[in-house]
């Protein structure tokens, strides 16, 4: 496989600000990324006391797992206080999209590149966003049937959606193995066809849980790679976050202005809002198995789904007591995180990392230290057939990945229309005009032939469009085939107008390009890019 980078032009310029060491951007994250002093000093940082608690802990959760030499390597660093590079997602159906596993890929190259430019080691890992509870979110997914060049939604359906954490979800097995063999009728059939499906049902066969069975099919993909991985939700992890749930409690009103403020701050500065939530506590709370907002009114804290309310007291003596009903919302989440792990660099998406921004000086109220924030590496995979066809059409592979195909579409099936039919039809449509600016001057008096006027002009304009339209569809439909290849290269290039891997699933790379497409031996060595990434077979 090859691997090439390519520069695209990105209306969004977050990204592109953290690359340039951007001063508005410098004022919400506490380390500029682009600074290698600032990389030496969280790897020479002091380290919080709990890494040795916390291998227990992932060491105890992937106890389900047979793990690889370069796993238990880095349990092992972990417990004796090796740094990490960190990112987590949601548990989507069958991997989820495809930027999860870019996501780790991210994590896992930058755990390489500081291992081996400090001389340390580095432990990469993925934090399973277990305790999130909407189930929409993570039910579906997409897979690309070549055959019709459409792109179906997979869907795992069921009448009783978990209203707790996904994490506690036990689904259908015979559901999931439906949607899994309607996922596999969409694909093409390929040798490692066979073998995936095999792995596939056998995850679903031996695994109970949701994120059970996202956490084992990542663990096939990525244990090579000595990746750990730990479930938000897990419990043995939430008795360890206590002081932190009671901090965050105490102080909920401090939690709350500092991110309320630091929120309208980035906003005058131009920045987009990106976290909407109308609580006050940050936090949430497990009750009669439905996951409920905390907010605070009046001394008493409220359960958004309830009339229950608590006293801080009776909270903080749930905490100490039951402290797996309590979770964190997009607030408190990532600073939970990094008060868990020593964290040299946090990898989110484009938009996550935007979330950073507004949460900088809630890190500073609960005087956790916010790590260097970087986004996860952008990929899109070009197989040997779309490769092809973007040559023989002449077409760029950047502009599609941008824009879409829409314009080269329709340079084509203008390059295959007579030109000269067109300009008649244009010519017409200004002599209809000419016409109409003389008759107004005949009926400028009478409103009522004025209307006429203009309504006949209208209808009259309309034709010729439509008549330019119809002729320029039988074109389009002459051209069949290539119109085919269009919708081939689109929907691998800018499925529902956007990156692939927004929306493509792995299992579909993994068939195409081979069962083992992600694993050491076979993929390409990545280095860390801000720029994107193009692979091809």
């Amino acid at each position: 496989m090859d691997c090439m980078t390519t520069k695209l032009n990105e209306k969004d310029q977050f990204i592109a600000n953290i690359k340039n060491s951007d001063s508005t951007l410098a004022k919400y994250y506490h380390l500029d990324a682009m600074d290698e002093q600032n990389y030496k000093k969280r790897l020479l940082s002091e380290n919080n006391g709990r890494e040795a608690s916390l291998a227990k802990i992932i060491e105890a959760y992937m106890d389900d797992l047979t793990l690889d030499y370069q796993q238990n390597k880095n349990l092992k660093a972990l417990s004796k206080g090796a740094k990490v590079v960190i990112g987590g997602q949601q548990a989507g159906l069958f991997g989820g999209p495809l930027y999860t596993f870019h996501k780790i890929f991210s994590i896992i190259t930058l755990s390489e590149k500081l291992s081996k430019d400090y001389d340390t080691h580095v432990v990469p890992v993925f934090w399973i966003a277990g305790e999130d509870h909407d189930f929409d979110e993570v039910n579906h997914t997409y897979v690309f049937n070549e055959h019709t060049a459409t792109l179906q939604k997979i869907k795992y359906s069921t009448m009783t959606p978990p209203e707790s954490s996904v994490s506690k979800y036990t689904p259908d097995k015979e559901a999931l193995h439906k949607a899994l063999n309607q996922f596999f009728k969409e694909l093409k059939e390929t040798e490692a066809s066979p073998k995936l499906l095999n792995m596939c049902r056998k995850i679903i066969d031996n695994y109970d849980g949701w994120t059970d069975m996202f956490k084992a099919l990542l663990h096939e993909v990525f244990k090579h790679y000595g990746l750990l991985l730990i479930d938000a939700n897990d419990k043995a992890l939430r008795h360890l976050e206590k002081p932190m749930f009671k901090d965050i409690i105490k102080n909920h009103n401090l939690v709350d202005d500092a991110f309320r403020q630091t929120q309208a701050q980035t906003i005058t500065d131009g920045l987009d809002q990106m976290i909407q939530t109308e609580t006050n506590v940050h936090l949430f709370m497990d009750d009669g198995g439905v996951r409920q907002l905390l907010t605070f009114e009046n001394g008493r804290f409220y359960l958004n789904k309830s009339e229950k309310s608590f006293s801080e007291q009776e909270l903080l003596n749930m905490v100490e007591t039951d402290p797996e009903k309590f979770s964190n919302n997009v607030v408190t989440r990532p600073v939970m995180e990094e008060w868990l792990f020593n964290t040299v660099a946090f990898i989110g998406g484009p938009s996550e990392i935007k979330y950073w921004t507004e949460l900088s000086e809630v890190f500073r109220t609960l005087q956790v230290d916010m790590p260097i924030v970087l986004p996860r590496l952008r990929i899109t995979y070009l197989n040997t057939k779309i490769e092809k066809l973007v040559a023989q059409y002449r077409l760029n592979c950047n502009n599609i990945i941008e824009k879409g195909i829409e314009a080269d579409k329709t340079k084509f099936i203008r390059s295959k229309a007579s030109q000269s039919f067109i300009e008649q039809i244009e010519a017409l449509k200004e002599q209809q005009n000419d016409l109409f600016q003389s008759l107004q001057a005949e009926v400028k008096d009478n409103h009522d032939n004025k209307v006429l006027l203009n309504k006949n002009n209208e209808i009259h304009q309309k034709q010729f469009d439509y008549l330019i339209k119809r002729y320029l569809l039988n074109v389009e439909r002459e051209n069949d085939i290539s119109m085919k290849h269009f919708e081939l290269i689109s929907q691998t290039l800018h499925p529902m107008g956007g990156l692939q891997e927004r929306i493509w699933n792995p299992l579909q790379i993994m068939n195409d390009f081979g069962i083992e497409v992600f694993s050491p031996s076979t993929y390409p060595p990545l280095s860390y890019t801000f720029d994107h990434i193009l692979i091809k077979p």
